[in-house]
């Protein structure tokens, strides 16, 4: 016998709203203003399962128009590289890169 397969419940269903702000139209980083967003996904045969996704916080000059920012590490699993500057300087001077560092199941 199976189970129906739920689908995912979100915290704010749940009634916890992190935060003081609601979340914009389509609940994504994309509802913030000026923020660009790409990505993009590679496959290559059967062993090869990566993506890269970036983030810019403005369409200006990051470097001359730095942005506040500050690094959380959620749980300590991969790589973080600029975690130094961030924490000095409190600013952000170049597009975020995310991507992930797990290798893809056997």
């Amino acid at each position: 016998m199976t189970s129906p397969v739920q689908e995912p419940v979100r915290a704010r269903e749940l009634g916890i709203a992190p935060g003081i702000f609601h979340p914009g139209a389509n609940n994504a980083l994309t509802d913030v203003a000026g923020v660009l967003v790409g990505h993009t996904t590679v496959i290559e045969g059967g062993s090869v399962r990566t993506g890269v996704t970036a983030i810019r916080p403005h369409a200006g000059n990051l470097f001359h128009e730095r942005v506040p920012a500050a690094i959380v590490v959620g749980n300590g699993f991969g790589k973080l590289l600029g975690v130094t500057q961030v924490n000095e300087l409190g600013e952000l001077e170049t597009p975020l890169l995310l991507t992930s560092t797990m290798p893809p199941p056997q």
